[in-house]
């Protein structure tokens, strides 16, 4: 599984689409966000917003983009001859996809606090650490779910989307919904960014405490659980056969 994830990391770092969208494209919003509101108020929600926005995109979008392709390149299919497991295979590449989300998150921090000014303590960073643990691993499953119901590019980026900017959109990532109509706080009430969103804000917050951030870490923990699980009951290891048809077949076999 070690070679899988070194493969998968190395692949990641030789695709320019996802160092744009998640290298280059956060560090830029940040900063120019940033310099344009000039606000300290709204500084901590920004990195918030920016910090977890990556994630939404580069761990859903991306990853979903990246299955997509190497199914369609065969790769799986000579991965399937092999004794290793579905369950292996989305670990390992969750893996390489929190580890350059490691990597940016610390290069994005690093310019909050150098341009934003924003302070951080030693248990803020902890806190974020987790909550991105968490919220990178979800949002990866996330990505394998849409490209498992996908068939080609054109259907994996309307997946993506429709999964992608319903839950940006109704999340507290860049402005508050105090004031949105109730369906649109009872819709983001049950989707994982927003409360990936909602721990975050309380990891950066200076009077933020481990106590108050247990509920959102753990409703996002959940799924997580969940999001994973329907990953590995819907890969797909062929573009041919249709999602969740694995799994069909060995509860019909277990009859």
């Amino acid at each position: 599984m070690f070679t899988i994830f070194k493969t998968m990391l190395a692949g990641i770092f030789r695709d320019g689409h996802t160092l744009f969208w998640t290298i280059l494209f956060p560090l830029a919003m940040l900063a120019g966000l940033g310099l344009y509101f000039d606000n300290q108020a709204y500084s901590e929600r920004l990195l918030g917003g920016v910090l977890t926005t990556n994630v939404l995109f580069g761990s859903a979008m991306v990853t979903a983009f990246n299955v997509m392709a190497q199914r369609n390149r065969g790769v799986y299919k000579l991965l399937r001859a092999t004794p290793f497991k579905t369950s292996a295979f989305i670990t390992a590449m969750t893996g390489a996809r929190t580890a350059l989300t490691l990597i940016v998150s610390g290069c994005v921090i690093l310019m909050g606090v150098i341009i934003l000014g924003v302070s951080l303590h030693a248990l803020s960073l902890l806190m974020m650490l987790i909550v991105l643990l968490a919220g990178t691993v979800c949002f990866t499953a996330i990505g394998f779910i849409a490209a498992n119901l996908s068939r080609d590019e054109s259907n994996v980026n309307m997946i993506s989307n429709l999964i992608s900017f319903p839950m940006l959109f109704t999340s507290e990532a860049f402005y508050s919904l105090q004031n949105a109509p109730g369906w649109v706080q009872l819709l983001g009430k049950l989707q994982p960014f927003s409360y990936f969103v909602e721990a975050m804000s309380i990891a950066i917050s200076p009077e933020g405490a481990f106590a108050d951030i247990v509920m959102p870490l753990l409703i996002l923990i959940g799924f997580c659980i969940l999001c994973l699980a329907v990953a590995i009951l819907t890969f797909r290891w062929d573009s041919e056969r249709a999602a969740g048809r694995r799994f069909r077949q060995k509860q019909t076999s277990s009859y």
